[in-house]
């Protein structure tokens, strides 16, 4: 399909509607506000997959961030972000994301309250994999305490509307968290959380816990790192969804010079899922992933980035089984 009828949907139209909105409410509000960060990138991407082998892509990035002061006890943020994939080959195909957040951050004398709403989408689906979907989302928090310890509650949720699918789904959740900050270079925290989700066309219901620790903190003024464990549970009216989960995530940063950033993540999770004869039967799944990213600046305007990627998931079932790598190299530019 032409790619320049592909952008003309009425989707695509829709969520350029919103990213022009965006622009407009931060142009409309400049009383005690900041200018608005905007990025604009281009991308060389060479895509290997276990399915469809290599193909080469290009991708395109906006970004805009902007924050504003409504009162000496409130502050206003908002963020839009859009992303398209263009694979020229086998008579092209076109990949997009979309995601737009408005937080508002309100000071009292005992806490903060935190109110987050965003909406995320895809017009054509992502080369990840994602259908097309429309996908509200809601945050509100309270946090209490100092500067060295800090308590939270709060309730989130969101709603994933699939067009070109018959599932949709609705999740919820609360959850409670601890974070400590016992100096500038250490930072370790908490959170329980407990959720529901109802998926619509089979009147399925999750119910999900889980338990998150995390640590970050500097090291010397160069180097940033963040290393977070999560484990759970989901228990759902289909069997075979049923699972304990545990992951690993970790990311380092190192800017050497003020020109120079690197940066680099890794990622691990375990799944093993219940079936009728107990848990040391039912199948199971792994998976991880690395990260590299690299970008030089000649003037903290213009950004010449390279971007290197792998992931691997083995499971019982080959179906499930997959491999993608990415490299990606490119320009960005701030204003």
């Amino acid at each position: 399909m032409d790619l320049l009828m592909k952008m003309s949907s009425k989707r695509a139209r829709y969520f350029a509607g919103i990213l022009t909105l965006a622009v407009l409410l931060a142009a409309a509000l400049p009383v005690h506000g900041y200018a608005p960060t905007l990025l604009l990138g281009i991308y060389g991407q060479e895509i290997f997959t276990e399915d469809l082998g290599a193909r080469t892509a290009v991708r395109a990035k906006g970004l805009m961030s902007w924050r504003t002061l409504p009162a000496e006890n409130a502050s206003l943020a908002l963020y839009a972000c859009s992303l398209i994939d263009a694979i020229p080959a086998d008579g092209g195909w076109l990949y997009d994301s979309h995601s737009l957040s408005l937080d508002l951050l309100l000071r009292g004398a005992a806490g903060r309250f935190a109110l987050e709403g965003g909406l995320a989408g895809s017009v054509e689906g992502t080369w990840e994999g994602q259908d097309p979907y429309v996908r509200p989302d809601w945050h509100f928090g309270y946090e209490h305490g100092g500067e060295s310890a800090v308590t939270s509650l709060a309730y989130s949720g969101y709603y994933l509307h699939q067009p070109g699918a018959s599932e949709d789904a609705l999740f919820q959740a609360l959850s409670v968290g601890l974070s400590r900050y016992p100096s500038i270079r250490l930072r370790y925290a908490l959170e329980l959380l407990g959720g529901w989700e109802r998926w619509t066309e089979q009147h399925r219901d999750d119910f999900l816990g889980s338990l998150e620790a995390s640590a970050g903190g500097l090291i010397g003024y160069f180097h940033d790192w963040s290393i977070a464990a999560r484990g759970g549970v989901r228990l759902s009216d289909d069997e075979s969804e049923s699972n304990l989960f545990l992951s690993l995530d970790g990311d380092w940063a190192w800017s050497p010079h003020r020109r120079v950033s690197i940066e680099t993540g890794v990622f691990l999770r375990e799944e093993v899922y219940f079936q009728a004869g107990g848990l040391a039967d039912g199948p199971r799944a792994f998976s991880a992933g690395i990260e590299l990213r690299g970008d030089w600046t000649p003037n903290d305007r213009l950004y010449l980035v390279a971007e290197l990627s792998a992931a691997r998931r083995f499971a019982g079932d080959p179906a499930d089984s997959w491999w993608n790598a990415l490299g990606r190299v490119g320009l960005e530019l701030s204003f």
